[in-house]
């Protein structure tokens, strides 16, 4: 810098350049690289981390409404006439707040980590939950279609407002968008319907559908569990938990799943060994379909191992 001559700029404004000014330049962010790196880092772990987890509690602990009577769960009262949106009534104005109060405030390359974070977790937290109601009726399935439209399309609003050039679609390596649109082709799975088809057969169709790849292994398992007899224990019923709790165990706050997954499927095990215990003694019961339990036992070891590859 001494070197340079005087009176002239080396950023932003060049009215003369040197090899001087080049290599002062250089130098100077060379030198506060590390600065900067600290400065970030400080910034993702005492701000947007501790914020993007308390949102997420929030947007958690809306969701966990999807389990009472009269959101999915068919109250024998209702004739279905009234069907609500559980997402415009509950989701859109939390999303809205979110990106008015939180993301508006922040710089975009920050807002738009907040933004990431808090779809992903919404994600995965919403195909979740959906996937461990039980009983799921018909008019049940279509409710939750028409919200997975209204879900999409809030959570690419909240991503827009967030600022980032992502979509929803390339959040996280798209895993949680391929999930939540593989969901609406799950919710009308109905090869069960065919009572002649063993559960190997059974399994071995399910595996070859083209969007079983972009699901998780529990959500196919807590799924299959809506068709199953009373005798077979949903999981959080095994665990003696709610079912928003035990949704809240396999997701972390920040939006992770992969240690969720091995966990689901010891449970899913364990309710599947009760379940032969139970009917051995009380076969009488016909409710639901017997072949689940054996259908989950093949699945598992194979959609755990495709997981892993």
């Amino acid at each position: 810098v001494r070197n340079a001559p005087e009176n002239t700029y080396v950023n932003p404004y060049r009215p003369s350049q040197s090899p001087q000014h080049e290599e002062a330049s250089h130098s100077c962010r060379v030198a506060l690289l590390p600065a900067l790196q600290e400065i970030e880092s400080l910034v993702k772990n005492t701000i947007l981390t501790p914020l993007t987890r308390v949102l997420n509690s929030h947007v958690a602990t809306v969701m966990s409404k999807m389990h009472r009577s009269g959101a999915y769960l068919q109250d024998p009262r209702d004739d279905g006439s009234q069907a609500t949106s559980f997402v415009q009534i509950h989701l859109v104005d939390q999303f809205d707040n979110i990106a008015s109060a939180y993301l508006t405030p922040l710089p975009n390359e920050y807002a738009s980590i907040v933004a990431s974070t808090v779809a992903t977790f919404s994600i995965y937290s919403f195909v979740s939950n959906a996937a461990m109601i039980r009983p799921l009726g018909e008019a049940s399935r279509l409710r939750l279609t028409q919200d997975l439209a209204d879900f999409e399309l809030s959570l690419e609003q909240l991503v827009f407002k967030g600022g980032t050039s992502l979509s929803l679609s390339q959040i996280a390596g798209g895993k949680p968008y391929s999930e939540l649109r593989a969901m609406r082709q799950l919710l009308f799975w109905n090869m069960l319907d065919d009572k002649t088809l063993s559960p190997a057969e059974v399994a071995k169709a399910l595996l070859r559908e083209t969007w079983v790849k972009d699901v998780r292994p529990s959500t196919l398992f807590h799924f299959l569990f809506s068709f199953a007899p009373t005798l077979l224990t949903s999981p959080h019923h095994f665990k003696r938990m709610d079912a928003h709790q035990y949704v809240g165990a396999m997701i972390k706050l920040d939006g992770s799943v992969d240690d969720g997954e091995a966990s689901a499927w010891m449970t899913t095990m364990a309710c599947c060994d009760a379940y032969q215990q139970r009917e051995s003694v009380d076969g009488s019961m016909a409710d639901g379909d017997r072949r689940v339990g054996a259908i989950l036992m093949i699945l598992g070891p194979e959609l755990l191992r495709r997981r892993r590859q």
